[in-house]
């Protein structure tokens, strides 16, 4: 497990997908924002072969679907959280290993180094709230919770079709 960028053609690829299916919604998060994109965790859960990734967010409020990121050590003790409503499944060739020494703002490194620890610290709660939701979501258990949440069926045949389209 590793933090990984992912390729924002695919992102819009998965978007559109769920839109065109979904009337005009999609949960399938945006990764380009003004001065970074946005990384993932995983895979967090493997399911016919097809691996999820969750996205590292800076939304900071507990929700059933969510685990936050925390570091017990610092004042600002929450750092973020890994969303898995919004777990999208990702081919390997449209993933980039994050390097993390690599990042040039300090403070934003130490931060993502902070979250890499929390997440490999927690990789197995992480693996299990991973299934958990995917399970709720895919038998509609709880309906907001479906609603509020990427439709990981129509995702993983999107991902086929983008595979069965993008092979060399």
């Amino acid at each position: 497990m590793d933090f990984y960028t992912v390729d924002e053609n695919y992102i819009s690829y998965l978007q559109n997908y769920e839109k065109k299916y979904r009337d005009g919604i999609t949960r399938v998060p945006n990764v380009k924002y003004e001065n970074r994109c946005k990384f993932s965790f995983g895979a967090v859960l493997t399911i016919n072969d097809i691996s999820y990734y969750v996205a590292v967010s800076s939304f900071k409020t507990k929700q059933e679907a969510n685990i936050l990121i925390q570091v017990p050590e610092d004042k600002e003790k929450i750092k973020g959280s890994l969303r898995f409503n919004f777990m999208i499944p990702i081919p390997q060739n449209c993933l980039k290993r994050l390097v993390i020494r690599d990042i040039e703002d300090e403070k934003y490194r130490l931060l993502v180094n902070k979250e890499y620890r929390f997440c490999m610290k927690n990789q197995e709660r992480i693996e299990k709230k991973a299934r958990k939701i995917y399970e709720m979501v895919t038998t509609n258990r709880k309906g907001k919770l479906t609603e509020n949440s990427c439709d990981f069926k129509l995702l993983e045949k999107a991902y086929r079709e983008f595979l069965e389209n993008n092979t060399l």
